[in-house]
């Protein structure tokens, strides 16, 4: 399934969710049209308001409740025992026991602590069962995820058809891979990709020599790969590296690349990588009063001025890839 396609049941199934606001009441708790805590239990509902699921629930600080079947605001906290169907706004947290349908906004946190659907937006959202829908967050875990994960740290146990886009993606049944190549300016590369095959992070390292000194680069990126047959498969990854030449690693030295590789599998884990890559170099850097600290073969673009050397070349991968 692509991602648009995710993108397009997650917004359906955030529409559904409101829709239910409407017309599903909780079976677990009393309903009640509203309620207004100050903070547990000083309240309209007091101590009981555990067994009350409310149409309209307003928390001035922190609010315990059974559920709610609409909109909740809390000033600090919401939490509910029960299940919760609608839209929750929360200043610091807000924490539900039962399931969960609709949206959740907080300051810091929102947990769910079975299964959800719709949206979630803090800098941490955790759902401890099967999550379908958006999580937008510094950090994002869903036990079983179904949906999409936008944030810094993505962590899921399982996915079933859903996407982590960020830096630090990981699933137990994602996809992990250790890739060896060469090319026309970085004879030796090394990248540990991690993520899910629909979109990874790289982490990558790479050797050369110039003017008989050693040339070293760090990289990150980021790419996807696609499978069209069963031994077939082609990757597009960008990336960004920094190139330290003689020891030092001062200044603009940056090498970007976007790679197209074709992929063949000889079995399960072990693949034949080769295929074009776009390159564009950009360094301050001189060496002999020339800039640059790479070989580069020729260019399709080349801007020098007093200060820098921007340049522009298509060269190409060729290496293998274990699946761990």
């Amino acid at each position: 399934m692509g991602l648009h396609k995710k993108l397009k049941g997650m917004i359906i199934v955030i529409l559904l969710s409101g829709w239910s606001v409407l017309t599903n009441a909780q079976e677990n708790a009393e309903s009640k049209k509203s309620q207004i805590t100050f903070i547990y239990p000083l309240g309209t509902n007091g101590v009981n308001s555990a067994d009350y699921t409310n149409n309209v629930s307003f928390n001035v600080l922190m609010g315990l409740n059974g559920g709610v079947n609409g909109f909740e605001f809390g000033g600090l906290v919401n939490y509910n025992k029960g299940n919760v169907r609608g839209f929750q706004f929360g200043g610091l947290a807000n924490i539900n026991t039962g399931s969960t349908q609709g949206i959740q906004i907080s300051g810091i946190a929102n947990i769910a602590n079975q299964n959800s659907k719709g949206f979630q937006m803090g800098l941490t959202n955790i759902v401890k069962g099967e999550y379908k829908g958006l999580q937008l967050g510094l950090f994002n875990y869903a036990k079983r995820l179904n949906g999409v994960q936008f944030g810094l740290i993505n962590v899921s146990d399982s996915i079933s058809s859903g996407t982590p886009i960020g830096l630090i993606n990981i699933a137990k049944n994602g996809y992990y891979a250790l890739e060896v190549s060469g090319g026309e300016t970085l004879f030796a590369n090394t990248s540990f990709k991690f993520g899910v095959r629909e979109f990874y992070t790289m982490i990558k390292t790479g050797y050369s020599r110039f003017q008989g000194e050693n040339v070293y680069s760090v990289g990150l990126g980021f790419g996807s790969l696609f499978s069209f047959a069963k031994r077939h498969g082609i990757s597009l990854e960008l990336s960004g590296n920094n190139i330290l030449y003689n020891g030092t690693w001062d200044g603009l030295n940056i090498l970007g690349k976007l790679d197209f590789n074709f992929q063949y599998s000889l079995n399960d884990k072990f693949k034949i990588v080769a295929g074009p890559s776009f390159n564009t170099y950009i360094t301050d850097q001189e060496v002999d009063g020339k800039f640059g600290t790479l070989n580069i073969p020729y260019t399709i673009f080349e801007d020098i001025n007093d200060d820098r050397l921007l340049s522009a070349w298509i060269g190409f991968n060729l290496g293998v890839a274990l699946e761990l």
